[in-house]
């Protein structure tokens, strides 16, 4: 048979990395390259003696390459200025995109410093920081008028998009999925009605700002996995951190970290009372946006066996629950 089957997804061998590094870029041998984890990209654990370094792969298809190479104009300026970001590291070449042709199509990767996760028992200070630098980040971003072409993170995104993502898995559930359909139209609404989508309440958002996101050296917060950025609203770019803290802890709105983050973004910029307000009704449209998300990493590299019934009966849970939050303001 001469012809080569498709193929949706494949994983590159961490031994063809490892020879290939050091003929890309100045680490020093003996280098360990380990397939580390696997969802929206690949990641892969490389150390040499004395370093950790993290190498992300796309999946083909999810951006362009001008994506990613306006997402390390970004983190370098944002180093420029010395916020605490992931560094990428530069090729021997000068380049910082190592572009793979693998069966199903290009990929881009990019090779980061590890990020160090060390972090002080002073939660407040820490926080406080958090927010301010997340604060910075936005308004650094609107001095500069960031360049990013990928998907923004508006109402299009967290509403019709997901909800066309999921539609095929509740082909059987037509009640739940009127909800899906009426409610989030609703919050959409509300949320056009409070905000404008124009600065400062709307701009350029890291978008994935949850704890897997975001280490603490000591009392420094260093963000990275600028995957999901997008120009969007800078209450849901906020609020991405609470709804993840929520699994665990559903009164995360009304505690002190939460409280210190909110307190160290004021520092550099007050929220207008309406950003405040729309935080509950953009945490349940993140909810939504997830279950599309899933359906999207599950037709590109995952199995369907856990997105089923009883997925969606948790899902939909915890976004009725942010939503019926959000109707009571």
């Amino acid at each position: 048979m001469d012809s080569v089957f498709k193929v949706r997804y494949s994983q590159l061998s961490p031994t063809a990395i490892k020879d290939e590094l050091p003929k890309r870029y100045d680490v020093l041998e003996p280098i360990q390259c380990e397939f580390f984890d696997s969802g929206m990209n690949d990641i892969y654990r490389v150390k040499t003696t004395n370093e950790c370094f993290y190498l992300r792969f796309s999946q083909t298809g999810m951006h362009e390459e001008k994506d990613y190479e306006e997402e390390i104009d970004i983190l370098l300026d944002l180093l420029h200025i010395e916020l605490p970001v992931v560094r990428p590291v530069r090729a021997k070449d000068g380049t910082f995109l190592w572009k793979i042709n693998a069966p199903e199509g290009t990929r881009y990767g990019v090779l980061f410093r590890e990020v160090k996760n060390e972090p002080s028992e002073d939660k407040k200070t820490s926080f406080r920081n958090l927010g301010r630098n997340i604060a910075k980040m936005h308004q650094r971003a609107d001095e500069k008028h960031y360049t990013c072409s990928r998907q923004p993170i508006d109402l299009v995104a967290l509403t019709r998009k997901p909800l066309e993502q999921i539609r095929p898995y509740l082909k059987h559930r037509e009640k739940d999925y009127e909800f899906l359909v009426e409610s989030s139209e609703r919050l959409g609404k509300m949320i056009e009605d409070k905000l404008q989508m124009k600065e400062p309440y709307y701009g350029f958002c890291h978008g994935d700002l949850h704890s897997g996101n975001i280490f603490f050296d000591e009392m420094t917060p260093i963000i990275f996995d600028f995957d999901c950025m997008g120009y969007g609203y800078r209450s849901y770019d906020l609020c991405v951190y609470a709804w993840n803290e929520s699994y665990q802890n559903s009164d995360y709105l009304e505690g002190k970290e939460w409280r210190a983050l909110l307190e160290g973004y004021e520092e550099i910029r007050i929220l207008d009372m309406k950003e405040v307000q729309s935080l509950e009704a953009f945490i349940a449209l993140r909810q939504l946006w997830l279950m599309g998300l899933h359906a999207d990493v599950m037709e590109r590299n995952a199995g369907c066996c856990w997105y089923n019934d009883n997925y969606f009966n948790e899902q939909i849970k915890i976004y009725q629950n942010w939503y019926q939050k959000s109707i009571m303001r």
